[in-house]
Parts: C-alpha cells; structure tokens; sequence
C-alpha cells in the first residue's frame, strides 16, 4: 500500500503517525508557572538531540490558537524536568492529561513533589529518572502548529533502586513505559496496555 500525505484524513493521520513511529518513550513533563503552580502533563514526541552536552527535543502542539500549559510555562520560565513513565504510572500517566486550567497537579494526581537539584521547578519524587532541562530553544515548525522544544539537560536524578554502576541507569528494571499508537501502550518487560484517552 502506498499513500500519499492529501489521501489520509487528518483525523486518521495521527493514528497512524503513532503506530509507524513507535515505541516512543512517555514523559511526565513537570512545569511551574510564573506564581509557582506546577503543571504536570504527558509527552511521548520527544526524543534525544545531542549528547555532549546532552539535549533533548519535545515537540509542541497549539490548542485553540494559543500555547498548552506546559508550553506557556516553559516560555516563561526557561526550564522544565522530563520525569520517565515506568508501568506503575501508567495510569495516573493518562489521568495526568485531563487536568483544569492552573491546578496543582501533584496534589490532584496523588503523586510526591521534589525539588529539582539544577533548575527551579519541580520532579515527580516517583518517577525512576528525572531529566532536568535548561531551554536552549524554540522552534516553530511550519506549516504545523506545532513547535519543537530543545532544552540542555543540565542535571538528572535517578532513584536509587534503578542505579547500576556500568550504565548509570537500568531501564529494563525501571520497567518504562512506550507508547506503540494511539492508545495503546508496551512496557519494557513485555506487558501490552490500552488506556483509551480521556481527554479531548
């Protein structure tokens, strides 16, 4: 089958942009706003740029014209944390999704706010890896409404228990979390999830 880009609907289209680009790693990305309310929200379009010094790419869609709660936080404060998805988070993962405008979301989700040890916003303390990012900058990517994120990881937290000493972090133990379509989802020790959305 072959198919050019005018023949798949839009709202088929990113269906099958998630089932072909797959398994993509899930982030709870946390933010705070300019007051300090902290924003938790999931991401699975990101992905590593560079090493030396090591960079990642989140990449950015627009609701209504204007910038998600997590976009308009990072545009304010120029720093955010990837915390990684292990199979107990899943869950609250795609609950993390349905929140209201300017909530705590760590009180709503039920889950532990720590400090970053290298920016000024907060980590999930159950997350097995946090990445703490510095915005290096922001990309708007035409014709899309969407735009691309590149922050410099300026400091990472790993939970004790996932420590291994030849590799720093043991993701296999850490059992992550993938996302392999729409709303469908693959752990790393094999167990297959469908968490239908919830959200618009």
């Amino acid at each position: 089958m072959h198919l050019t880009i005018d023949q798949i609907p839009r709202h088929v289209g990113g269906k099958i942009w998630a089932a072909l680009i797959a398994p993509r790693p899930i982030a709870l990305i946390t933010t705070r706003d300019e007051n300090g309310t902290p924003n938790i929200a999931p991401y699975n379009a990101f992905c590593g740029l560079a090493n030396h010094p090591p960079m990642l790419g989140v990449s950015f869609s627009r609701r209504g014209g204007g910038p998600k709660n997590t976009l308009a936080n990072i545009q304010a404060t120029r720093v955010f944390v990837v915390n990684l998805v292990p199979r107990f988070l899943a869950e609250i993962m795609n609950k993390s999704a349905e929140g209201a405008e300017r909530e705590d979301d760590f009180a709503r989700l039920g889950l532990t706010r720590a400090n970053a040890g290298s920016v000024d916003c907060p980590r999930v303390a159950e997350s097995p890896a946090a990445l703490e990012c510095k915005v290096a900058a922001i990309h708007p990517l035409p014709p899309s409404q969407c735009e691309l994120v590149v922050g410099e990881i300026v400091g990472v937290h790993i939970r004790d228990e996932y420590v291994v000493n030849d590799q720093g972090f043991d993701p296999m133990a850490a059992d992550l979390l993938a996302s392999v379509g729409a709303e469908d989802y693959l752990s790393l020790n094999g167990e297959t999830l469908f968490l239908p959305r919830t959200w618009g």
